[in-house]
């Protein structure tokens, strides 16, 4: 196993899963933000990529009051020693098979979860010279992997399932390994659950620590989406007759184990946060106790904008942005950046004055990048639709009049606040919390009036209407500024936020 961590201990471990601090916007976006206002709390980092190429260079300047970092790499080269049996109690081994192979029997995750800590205990105890080498070569788990494969699946080329299954355990190998280096703080924090999830309950179980999950994306439903379109997992063609519902085996051999991670992770948090209802009851449907749910959005200080609003306001009285559309965020597949290109092609149509500005990074999907541009090209759209790259937010929301957002899917996108908070206008689509954001969730916000309009998903025609609308109608927009402004000012405020966590964070890390 790998050393302790030398870092000195921290007040809140953060365990952070491809994002913060290599990649911007987003849950990213939200971490740095709430480092920095929690200045009272020392935070360090346990980073988890999937290779080490993905964390190369920072893309924020870390806060002072973050006193260190740790990373690991879920796909890292094993190292040859771990590869070799070790030499372990034959008592111990001998129940820890027994225990495994009662795992995979089970069917019901909370059936098998007693059986999976238990495993993971003893991998960081009595067997914690056990290593990969002696789950590739100790006869009882080829055993275990024939009763499986007997059981599961027999319709299936066995040497398919025989490299499925052991590339499905490496990562929880790899957190296993790794956990000894997690950062020792007073409390842990995973920002999604899943690989991420389940170190942070891995170590606060062996540190007798407790750990809180916060959820911006449901990491279940997203790895089922994900998992279900995959291209690059391989499943095999069979010539005769195939039993299998779907003929989708193997997929379906990832959803459950990813399930199972989230299940597990859920499990041990004292506090499991979402930012709004529909993530709250998907987390319960995915096996979280409702009693340690809940809901705290995202938040911003509007006041911070103000002179913002003011010179927007400004050029929008010398008639400077009546046409200008602007985009804020990644250009990834996920933001559905073509259906917004799509749609200018229609507005443009109508109206040959339309500017459409798309701004934010392009660097962590260059080739759906490239797709777009070769979109806008294809459409002729070469004078009207610009990629500025990465700007500060209050740079750009003086140079737009709406703001549009053509998602597939969201949380809470912190976005749409910044857009409010200097009385933008929002066109989104009808995904995450974007609902509630625009329309307003009870009757008070409700009362405050629409700050916007929703769109259908990949629809160029809607959304292409919607734009129109608004810049047809500047009274409206006016309106529906003033609203989102509103909005964020009475329901969505950084430091209501702010101090919701700072007294979870007091409350658990008292105990």
């Amino acid at each position: 196993m790998i050393s302790p961590s030398a870092l000195p201990e921290a007040d809140i471990c953060l365990i952070l899963e491809g994002t913060y601090p290599y990649v911007r916007g987003g849950v990213s976006g939200w971490v740095h933000q709430m480092v920095e206002e929690l200045k009272d709390f020392r935070f360090s980092i346990m980073y988890v990529g999937s290779e080490a190429a993905t964390a190369e260079k920072l893309v924020y300047e870390m806060p002072k009051n973050i006193i260190g970092m740790e990373k690991m790499f879920l796909f890292d080269r094993i190292p040859d020693d771990e590869l070799k049996p070790g030499r372990v109690p034959a008592r111990a081994q001998k129940e820890f098979y027994a225990i495994l192979s009662t795992f995979y029997l089970a069917k019901e995750p909370s059936a098998r979860l007693q059986h999976f800590w238990r495993l993971i205990e003893m991998l960081q105890g009595e067997l914690s010279g056990m290593t990969l080498g002696n789950l590739m070569h100790d006869f009882p788990a080829w055993e275990i992997l024939i009763q499986s494969y007997e059981r599961e699946a027999s319709h299936m080329p066995f040497v398919d399932y025989f490299w499925t299954t052991r590339f499905l355990h490496l990562p929880i190998w790899q957190l296993i390994r790794h956990t000894s280096r997690v950062p020792r703080a007073r409390l842990y924090h995973s920002i999604t659950a899943g690989y991420a999830g389940v170190l942070a309950s891995m170590t606060a179980r062996l540190r007798q620590r407790r750990c809180l999950l916060t959820e911006h994306g449901i990491y279940s439903k997203e790895r089922i989406a994900e998992i279900s379109q995959a291209d690059w997992l391989y499943e095999p063609e069979l010539h005769y007759f195939d039993y299998q519902p779907g003929g989708r085996f193997f997929k379906d051999l990832w959803i459950e184990s990813f399930l199972f991670f989230g299940y597990a992770a859920y499990s041990t948090m004292s506090k499991i946060i979402t930012l709004y209802g529909g993530n709250q009851k998907l987390q319960i449907e995915f096996g979280a106790p409702p009693e340690r749910t809940e809901i705290i959005p995202n938040g911003i200080d509007p006041f911070t904008f103000d002179e913002v609003r003011r010179e927007r306001e400004a050029a929008l009285t010398r008639g400077e942005l009546t046409y200008e559309v602007g985009y804020m965020g990644r250009i990834v597949s996920i933001k559905d950046v073509e259906t917004l290109i799509r749609a200018a092609a229609e507005v443009v149509k109508e109206e040959p004055q339309a500017k459409f500005r798309l701004y934010g990074p392009y660097e962590e999907e260059p080739e759906y990048y490239t797709k777009c541009l070769q979109l806008v090209i294809s459409l002729g759209l070469i004078t009207h639709v610009d990629f500025p790259g990465n700007h500060p937010v209050k740079k750009i929301l003086p140079k737009i009049n709406l703001m549009v957002l053509t998602s597939i899917s969201e949380g809470l996108p912190l976005v749409i606040l910044e857009a409010y908070a200097a009385a933008v206008p929002v066109v989104a689509t009808d995904v995450g919390s974007c609902r509630e954001l625009l329309h307003g969730l009870h009757p008070e916000d409700k009362a405050l009036g629409a700050a916007g309009i929703l769109t259908p998903t990949g629809s160029p025609v809607e959304t292409a209407r919607a734009i129109l609308r608004i810049i047809r109608d500047p009274d409206a927009a006016k309106k529906m500024g003033a609203a989102g402004r509103q909005r964020a000012e009475k329901f969505y405020r950084l430091d209501t936020v702010v101090g919701r966590y700072r007294d979870i964070y007091r409350e658990n890390m008292s105990r």
